[in-house]
Formats: structure tokens, C-alpha cells, sequence
């Protein structure tokens, strides 16, 4: 397998696409691509747990079976999917892209693992694939429901 295709295979889920395994809807292209996902080797960081966690709790009750889905749905997640880590060269890349102008770290630190670690990242963030586009950064790390296979 070349490194190319083998790079294709692995992605980073952004966070929209953890909110689901947490017991959280999205939007339905988020809940489409998940039938497309068995293929692939899914990654994940604790960044995108932290910013499900910053949703979460402004919608969550706080009734123990809500609580206790977002238990299942973090072990499912670390138990099912292998761990991208932040490293010196996605927080300098991700540091980078801030002072370009992009001001939201968790995509510029999710963008920058998935380049350090090289993998694609699965997003349906539009704003963040516009400012790759804009100042000439690697395009092609990016994935969108749409174009899994």
C-alpha cells in the first residue's frame, strides 16, 4: 500500500463527529458519514472531547442517563479509536495558523495534529477549509463527508 492511499485511510474526527457517539444529534451530513466510517482508521484527541464537553453541558440536564451516555460514549471513543497526539510541530503549525488570522485553536491544533501525524481530517467546517484555501495551506489534509468513500 503506498503512503498515499494509507494516509486516505486514516482520519481525524473533528468534533462534530464525536457529539453522536456521546448521545448528541448534529447535523445529518455528520450522521450520514458515519455508515461511510467502517472503512476507515478512526483518530481522535482530547481537544475535540474537551470542546464536545464545552457543548454538551450548556444543553445536558444533568440526569444520570444523560451523564452516564457521555461516560459510554468517551470510553467508546477511546477504547474504539486510536489516539492522534499534539506534538511540537502541530502546536508551532497551529500557533502559526492563529497569527495568520484563523482565531479558533481547537481547529487549528485538530488541522495541525492531523498534518504532523499525517492524516486526513474529517470536517464539515466550511470557515476552516476557506482559510486553508486563502493563505495556500495543505488542502488536501481536509475531508468532507462527502468525499469518503
Amino acid at each position: 500500500m503506498s503512503r498515499r492511499s494509507s494516509q486516505d485511510n486514516k482520519l481525524l474526527l473533528d468534533t462534530s463527529f464525536l457529539l453522536p457517539i456521546l448521545g448528541f444529534e448534529t447535523s445529518d451530513r455528520v450522521m450520514r458519514a458515519f455508515y461511510k466510517l467502517s472503512s476507515y482508521e478512526l483518530y481522535y484527541n482530547d481537544v475535540s472531547i474537551l470542546e464536545a464537553l464545552w457543548k454538551i453541558v450548556k444543553v445536558v440536564k444533568g440526569v444520570e442517563e444523560e451523564l452516564s451516555r457521555i461516560v459510554e460514549g468517551i470510553t467508546a471513543i477511546r477504547e474504539t479509536m486510536k489516539y492522534a497526539a499534539i506534538d511540537g510541530k502541530a502546536v508551532e503549525n497551529a500557533v502559526y495558523m492563529y497569527k495568520l488570522g484563523h482565531k479558533d485553536m481547537v481547529d487549528n491544533l485538530l488541522y495541525s495534529v492531523a498534518v504532523s501525524r499525517n492524516l486526513k481530517l474529517l470536517t464539515i467546517d466550511k470557515d476552516l477549509v476557506e482559510f486553508l484555501e486563502k493563505h495556500s495551506l495543505a488542502r488536501d489534509i481536509v475531508i468532507s463527508p462527502e468525499e469518503l468513500k
